[in-house]
């Protein structure tokens, strides 16, 4: 029997036309990742925020890989850096949708750092344990965009609980791994080391 994954995207979905403001490198690894994984015999959901009311609740992607759309603000594009304040409407909305399916996890993958904090809330609820792969840290981004920077400063404290909440990080590369220990103070046990180019094969 497979493993079950949720993923979650919470600005990525991997139907998302490539080139626009927030699609790209997110959404083209959460496509790859699931595409592997479903050859190591798992079967992925992959929960996206509902941006336009012509995108369908859930969507059979591809074999064992369905895109599920969660209602989080507005049915519209809204830019990544003003989204937080709807993680608390999509925490509820993918809870409902397990609990309304009778969906079982074995674990939850979560990507960015909002998504990080949905993951948070469906371990504390639903005990199920969950993995982070951050794609960008708020303190790094702060060193070298500095006011430039629009996401609001609870990044940095949102990323510190999940830094030492997540059951494991994954690191895409030494230098995150290192920002993770020197800025973040995090369990170097935690954190796994896995380059792009071993999880996109």
């Amino acid at each position: 029997m497979r493993k079950k994954i949720a993923f979650i995207s919470e600005h990525a979905s991997p139907l998302a036309v490539l080139g626009g403001v927030d699609s790209g490198g997110q959404n083209v690894y959460v496509a790859e990742i699931c595409k592997h994984l479903i050859r190591q015999d798992y079967s992925i959901d992959i929960y996206t925020r509902k941006d336009s009311d012509q995108l369908e609740e859930t969507v059979s992607w591809m074999p064992d890989i369905r895109v599920i759309h969660v209602a989080a603000g507005p049915a519209e594009s809204v830019p990544k850096e003003l989204l937080l304040s709807h993680m608390a409407e999509f925490t509820s909305s993918m809870i409902n949708y397990i609990k309304q399916n009778q969906l079982e996890y074995d674990l939850v993958h979560a990507n960015f750092f909002m998504s990080g904090w949905v993951a948070s809330q469906i371990k504390s609820q639903l005990n199920i344990p969950y993995v982070i792969t951050f794609h960008a840290l708020g303190k790094i981004r702060m060193i070298h965009q500095k006011e430039s920077d629009a996401f609001p400063p609870s990044r940095l404290i949102i990323e510190q609980m999940i830094v030492h909440d997540a059951d494991q990080i994954i690191a895409e590369c030494p230098q995150d791994e290192q920002d993770l220990l020197d800025y973040y103070n995090a369990d170097p046990k935690k954190i796994t080391v896995i380059p792009l180019r071993f999880q996109l094969k």
